[in-house]
This record gives structure tokens, sequence and C-alpha cells, in this order.
């Protein structure tokens, strides 16, 4: 398949690009910076642009058909707004319209489900009320995805790890509440759940909560 990956020299975004390459897949990573990517491998093509800009994004996104775009843009904190995050994915979002992209895969967050509160008090009291920022511009986010029209899907994982990959997690749209489910997710875990969303149509359109 062949891919593009937004965001991709942050933590997940490494993760996503790597899996990609070892799956297989033409990978074309949107970077500002490209030494921060420090990655290599004959299948990797490094696009240098703002993700701010939408001539930046349309260009690359016209230059070639991409089966699936992975959305890995993350917040620098949780006590302010960030509004360039919500003009990049209005720009990710356009440009992937315009261009026919195959499916649209965005990294939510678990903190701004309905169902949240099934996870404990973390997200029941602590989550709204601590990180109140941080989920509004999650959901500014995923409304403009869910207003598309994309095939996009939602990931909304809890909080995230730099563990190693283990393959033990679990996937759902409506949150089943499991003492025993830690509430957290490597993001090597959480990178391999999305390159398996690529031939897997069980979470089009829909939004999907993963944890370990």
């Amino acid at each position: 398949m062949n891919i593009i990956v937004f965001g991709a020299t942050g933590k997940t975004g490494r993760e996503i690009v790597a899996g990609a390459l070892k799956k297989g897949h033409q990978v074309t990573a949107f970077v500002r910076n490209p030494s921060k990517l420090n990655m290599t491998h004959p299948n990797l093509h490094v696009h240098t642009g703002e993700i701010t800009n939408l001539k930046d994004v349309d260009s690359v996104l016209k230059a070639q058909h991409y089966d699936v775009a992975y959305s890995a843009i993350g917040s620098k904190g949780m006590f302010k707004r960030e509004p360039l995050l919500i003009q990049a994915m209005h720009n990710m979002v356009k440009a992937s319209e315009q261009n026919d992209v195959g499916k649209f895969v965005h990294i939510s967050f678990a903190g701004v489900r309905s169902d949240a509160g099934k996870l404990g008090l973390l997200y029941k009291l602590i989550v709204p009320n601590v990180m109140r920022n941080l989920l509004h511009d999650h959901r500014e986010k995923d409304a403009v995805i869910k207003q598309s029209s994309l095939n996009w899907v939602l990931v909304q994982p809890p909080i995230l790890t730099v563990e190693p990959y283990s393959g033990k997690y679990v996937h759902e749209v409506q949150i089943q509440p499991d003492k025993s489910r830690k509430l957290k997710m490597s993001r090597a875990n959480l990178a391999d759940f999305m390159l398996k969303l690529a031939n897997d149509s069980t979470y089009d359109r829909k939004e999907v909560f993963v944890t370990e």
C-alpha cells in the first residue's frame, strides 16, 4: 500500500513509519524538519512542508494517490489551546477530500468519549478538569474529521507509553469496563493497530477505543 504519515517525527508517528516499512508499504513522511526523522529505507520518501500551510499539504497529496493517510499530530501540552493544530486538521481533511485519499486514520484520545467515565475516576473526574484545553482541541479536530466526506477512523487510546511492542491489546466501539486492563498503551502497539486498519473496514467512519 501507499501511505502518508503526518506528524511523522513525533513519538507515535515514528512508530507508524517504522511499522509500515516493516510491512512492506511505500511510506511518505510529511515533516517540517527532515533531520528529526533520522530514518532511511528504500521505501521511505520524506516530504518537507508545513502542515499549517494548505498548499504544502495539498501538493503532497496531489502528487500521487494514497491508500491511507495517518494523522499523528500531537499536542505539546495539556494546559493551553493550540489553534495551529486545528488549522492543520482542516488542511489535512480538505486536501484529503480533494485528492481522494482512500482512508484517513487519526489518533484522538479516550478522554473525549461520552463513555469515558466507565474507565474509572481518572477519566470521570480528573481528566475532564485537568485536561480541559487538551480535550477541547481533540474534540474540535475530531469534529472536523467526522463532518468530512472521508472514510475515516478515530482511534482513541488512553495514556501512551514508550514500552516495547507486545501485540497484546483490545479494541472496541463501546467501552466495556474491565479491571484487568492497564488503561495505558505503548506507542508501538498503537501503531500496530493503526496499520492493521489499512486493510480492515470494521471501524470505518467510527470511533474506536483501544487499550492494553
